[in-house]
């Protein structure tokens, strides 16, 4: 008989725990877009380029879009879905300059490099900063105007049919470790 009493309560406490926590609405909170390092720059860009644009967190979907159709498109697609930039940097005339990232490492990871790729492709630069040593104005406006021209000279035709091939570089042991 106890027991069936300490299970019945202990049924019981679950039941209403479930029934109180399923009713309870979502609770949200506040989130900053720009924190720390990524707020100097987007201040830096825009007193840099005051006659540009400068948009954080841009969606990489509303920027590229992959060419081409089937599954290859899809696929594609779905590469591209809920990554984000950290900067796109458009004209007067709303026309895509560049996309401006703040790096924490020295080197760009693998994945970082294949969105780069991404853009190349699209002919849109990716211009890449260090987080610890911030570029001045006039490297900033340098970086995004001198190069222009050469940009619009030198654009890659896409090729609708080909495809973007990403290989996994083998593992290194980089432990000097003899046994």
């Amino acid at each position: 008989m106890e027991t069936f009493v300490f299970v019945a309560i202990i049924l019981a406490g679950l039941f209403g725990w479930f029934a109180t926590t399923r009713m309870k609405p979502a609770r949200y909170r506040k989130k900053t877009v720009l924190t720390g390092r990524e707020r100097d720059l987007y201040f830096r860009l825009c007193q840099s380029l005051p006659e540009c644009h400068v948009c954080p967190q841009v969606a990489v979907s509303a920027l590229i879009e992959p060419a081409g159709m089937g599954k290859m498109r899809q696929r594609a697609l779905g590469a591209l879905g809920g990554k984000r930039v950290g900067y796109a940097v458009f004209g007067q005339d709303m026309d895509l300059l560049a996309v401006v990232e703040l790096a924490h490492r020295s080197r760009p990871t693998r994945l970082e490099r294949a969105r780069e790729a991404c853009f190349a492709s699209a002919g849109i630069r990716t211009l890449r900063f260090q987080a610890k040593r911030l570029p001045s104005e006039d490297k900033i406006r340098a970086s995004i105007f001198d190069r222009r021209a050469a940009r619009s000279s030198s654009r890659l035709p896409l090729d609708a049919e080909g495809e973007l091939e990403f290989r996994k570089s083998p593992w290194r042991n980089t432990v000097n470790a003899h046994i």
